[in-house]
């Protein structure tokens, strides 16, 4: 395996580094890393080890290769992927007009400005899409295109 803490500590002396506050973290009987694409590297049996420096502490983590597996995210299977599309696009699009929203000024100006469209088509489209403009946007421009 690696080096063990004492190691560590006898190897920094020898390099000049003293005062790490190495310590040994006992007891870990697994080490779970969670990455940003879902996928997660599970180590077994892992040696710890922790060091405090200037209010902050660095692990490290040493195990065997035997002991170390990653783990990729299940994709979702094409098939099931197409038929939620399906189901998506068969459900007729109905939008609820909030009563609460008003557009604010800046918001109509922007939709009519991007769309050259009135100022009643501008707060009727961000009306029914609860102010977003992407889709305000959108709306318009489909619906001038229908006519």
């Amino acid at each position: 395996m690696g080096l063990n803490s004492r190691e560590v500590k006898r190897l920094l002396k020898r390099l000049g580094i003293q005062d790490l506050n190495l310590e040994e973290v006992s007891n870990v009987t697994r080490v779970v890393i969670y990455l940003g694409d879902g996928s997660t590297i599970e180590i077994n049996k892992p040696m710890v080890a922790r060091m405090k420096m200037q209010g902050l502490s660095i692990y490290q983590v040493q195990a065997v290769d035997a002991d170390t597996k990653v783990i990729k995210p299940q994709p979702a299977t094409p098939q099931q992927r197409s038929s939620l599309l399906i189901q998506q696009m068969q459900q007729p699009t109905v939008t609820k007009t909030s009563p609460q929203y008003e557009p604010s000024e800046d918001d109509v100006k922007l939709v009519m400005e991007e769309t050259g469209c009135t100022r009643e088509e501008a707060i009727k489209a961000l009306k029914e899409t609860n102010g977003d403009i992407a889709e305000a946007i959108i709306r318009v421009q489909s619906q001038r295109g229908n006519k």
